[in-house]
């Protein structure tokens, strides 16, 4: 599995967790929709997408979410999944970041881009496991890797901001469609190339983005993270014209 990761930039491991484990966290998401509290637009966690037909607001995503999810940390931190990411890393790991993407019927896709950003703590061995609690395909806005083409390293400005990339720096690159069912993990680094398209579909497509890094680039550094990823939320919001923006 390590070889191919390196070569292509991504692996999928099939029925990782169990029905039962997937189940239970598919309810916990279910449940957190309800807490109208947290999804105020003004709250740092939360983040909305809008309808690709109509443009009406959809509630999009938690970032983070295993602090409020017990189930959803548990994944997160199980063995398996642990031991798929430091088989494909070389060493022991931390978690540094986590999202839950709802992915509702009639929801926007995300632009090319890659995760890394140049911040002075962002490690660059970031490594993302994306968790399926449902299906995935591309009806309902599946995930596309580039095989191969995290080679190619950073593909925009080393300046700290998050860039779209455009169609040109994957030419030549073979489209992967990270076709999913729940259980099923997709993992892949911090310099793959990678996009969704809208969900076109009566279906919603949650996963789970669970994130790591090595232990020696930079060990624990989640509370780093955030304190990073809050700072720059805050000042695009800010130019945005977006005030009083804060973390529950």
């Amino acid at each position: 599995m390590r070889d191919a990761f390196a070569r292509d930039g991504f692996v999928v491991v099939r029925a990782l967790f169990t029905p039962d484990e997937i189940a239970a966290a598919a309810a916990e998401t279910d449940a957190l929709l309800l807490r109208d509290e947290l999804k105020a637009n003004t709250n740092l966690r939360v983040r909305w997408q809008y309808h690709y037909q109509t443009g009406e607001p959809i509630f999009e995503l938690f970032d983070p979410v295993t602090d409020i999810a017990p189930r959803c940390d548990r994944l997160m931190r199980h063995p398996k999944l642990i031991a798929a990411v430091e088989e494909l890393l070389g060493e022991g790991v931390h978690p540094i970041k986590d999202k839950l993407i709802y992915k509702a019927p009639g929801s926007g896709g995300y632009p090319l881009h890659q995760d890394y950003i140049a911040w002075p703590t962002f490690p660059r061995s970031f490594t993302t496991a994306v968790v399926a609690l449902d299906g995935a395909d591309g009806e309902n806005g599946c995930i596309y890797v580039y095989r191969g083409a995290h080679a190619r390293g950073l593909l925009s400005e080393a300046d700290g901001n998050f860039h779209i990339l455009p169609d040109s720096t994957v030419a030549g690159f073979e489209r992967v469609a990270l076709e999913l069912q729940p259980g099923d993990a997709a993992i892949f680094g911090a310099f793959m190339p990678h996009r969704s398209e809208v969900n076109t579909s009566s279906r919603s497509r949650r996963h789970l983005l669970f994130s790591y890094n090595k232990d020696s680039d930079g060990g624990d550094t989640r509370r780093v993270h955030y304190h990073d990823f809050h700072h720059y939320l805050r000042s695009i919001y800010s130019a945005m014209g977006l005030g009083d923006m804060y973390f529950k």
